[in-house]
């Protein structure tokens, strides 16, 4: 075995080079492909009621309003679960977002706010006091 001398003339000089092979989340279109196949399209924290439900004691108009809020609420949650691992969407999602049902417990406005949802695909007006399921909050 050769012996490594103490010189610095006779040493070999190393170059040490970090690469790395992952890519991020959202930077390959075919994991992503793949990812969005494994993955089934079932809703993750969609919570259907009824319309009765919703109705009651709200105007037919408000009611659609809300439907449709509460539609863009629930396709925007599962949207962000599904880009989380599996098995820690939840936790995730709480991180970022904070609960589920916190966020369906304040007001619709509050919810599109955090979630990047356009207040402009509902009329905000009708809805904006109201909870996810038309309740209105206090304090508001």
């Amino acid at each position: 075995m050769k012996k490594i001398s103490d010189k610095p003339t006779e040493r070999q000089k190393v170059t040490v080079t970090e690469r790395n092979l992952l890519l991020a989340h959202g930077q390959s279109k075919k994991l992503a492909d793949m990812r969005k196949r494994l993955q089934p399209d079932l809703p993750v924290e969609a919570v259907a009621l009824p319309n009765k439900q919703l109705s009651a004691g709200l105007k037919p108009e408000v009611a659609t309003e809300l439907n449709k809020a509460r539609t863009l609420i629930d396709a925007r949650i599962n949207e962000i679960m599904r880009s989380f691992p599996e098995g820690k969407q939840n936790k995730l999602f709480s991180f970022r977002f904070g609960s589920v049902d916190a966020l369906k417990t304040g007001t619709i406005k509050a919810a599109f706010i955090a979630l990047g949802i356009d207040a402009t695909l509902v009329n905000m007006k009708m809805i904006a006091a109201l909870d996810f399921h038309g309740n209105p909050v206090k304090g508001h």
